[in-house]
C-alpha cells in the first residue's frame, strides 16, 4: 500500500503539497477499501494489551521505510528540511493518514470530504514545520 502510493504520486510531481495529499488519499482509499485491513485493525484493537511492543515497533517500521527514504531524498534535493528523517515520517503519518484512521468510533466511516480535510490540513501543517530554510 505505502509502496504503491509512492510509485504512484511521491517520484514524479510538480507541486509537492498535491502529490502528498494525492499519496495519502490513495493510502485512506486503500485501506478503507480493504476487509481484511479492517479485520486487522479491529483484532489489533482488540488484542493489543496482548501484543508485545516489538509486534508495534514491526508494524510502525514497515509503515515507515518507504517515507523516510523519500523524505530523506526530499531532504537532499532541497524539497524540505529533514534532520530526522524517522520522526519527519512519524510527524507526517500522525498529521495526515494516521488522523483519518484513529477517529474514535469511526474507523472507515469518515466520508471523502471529511479525509480530503484531514489530509489537505495534515499535509499543510506538515509542509509548514519542514519547509526548506530560506537563506538570508
Amino acid at each position: 500500500m505505502i509502496e504503491q502510493g509512492i510509485s504512484d504520486h511521491l517520484l514524479k510531481f510538480e507541486d509537492l503539497e498535491q502529490a502528498l495529499i494525492l499519496f495519502c488519499e490513495q493510502i485512506v482509499a486503500s485501506a478503507n477499501g480493504s476487509s481484511d485491513y479492517k479485520a486487522l485493525i479491529r483484532l489489533v484493537m482488540v488484542e493489543a494489551a496482548n501484543l508485545p511492543d516489538s509486534f508495534f515497533d514491526r508494524l510502525d517500521n514497515a509503515t515507515e521505510e518507504g517515507i523516510i527514504r523519500r523524505f530523506t531524498e526530499f531532504g537532499q534535493n532541497g524539497l524540505l528540511h529533514v534532520i530526522d528523517p524517522k520522526m519527519a515520517a512519524k510527524h507526517f503519518a500522525a498529521l495526515t493518514f494516521l488522523l483519518v484512521f484513529n477517529q474514535p468510533g469511526k474507523i472507515g466511516t469518515l466520508d471523502e470530504e471529511q479525509n480530503k480535510h484531514i489530509i489537505t490540513e495534515g499535509v499543510r501543517v506538515f509542509l509548514c514545520a519542514y519547509a526548506p530554510q530560506r537563506k538570508s
